[in-house]
């Protein structure tokens, strides 16, 4: 459990995406299944960011397990669908998670950013290969190993 978690739960205050999950601020909700939401982020880095998030709450990437495996493929799929309907090729896109300690919120998160970076430094907040970001194919990867006997 995160610092973040911790402090939260000691201070009895609720998870922010869970209280989204509930319905409580639906206005910039775009999609919801019994797995998953899809919501537009507050503060956009590219022209496109949407999250999604599972239902359930998990934490983050860190606490991610193998079961969750088909979770990630139906996110991958929803946040391509996503992409192409605001005019994106997904291939052209990034799908990742920021690691903790350098996420904001401690339930898990799939940024998908389509379009152009509003700055420089926005951008690099969501690189492949940082030790701060993940890249939605580099977990899947990581789950496929778990999983193998």
């Amino acid at each position: 459990m995160s610092w973040k978690t911790f402090l939260n739960k000691l201070l009895c205050r609720p998870c922010v995406f869970c209280e989204i999950v509930q319905g409580n601020t639906l206005d910039r909700v775009i999609f919801q299944d019994k797995d998953m939401l899809a919501f537009y982020d507050i503060q956009p880095a590219a022209e496109t960011h949407i999250l999604i998030i599972p239902v359930a709450h998990i934490e983050s990437v860190k606490t991610i397990q193998a079961p969750d495996y088909d979770l990630l493929l139906k996110m991958k799929a929803k946040a391509f669908d996503l992409l192409k309907e605001h005019g994106h090729q997904p291939e052209n896109c990034r799908l990742g998670f920021h690691i903790p300690p350098f996420n904001t919120v401690d339930h898990l998160h799939l940024h998908v950013l389509g379009g152009e970076f509003k700055t420089a430094l926005k951008s690099a907040k969501y690189e492949t290969g940082k030790k701060w970001y993940m890249d939605l194919s580099q977990l899947l990867s990581s789950l496929e190993q778990k999983m193998r006997p």
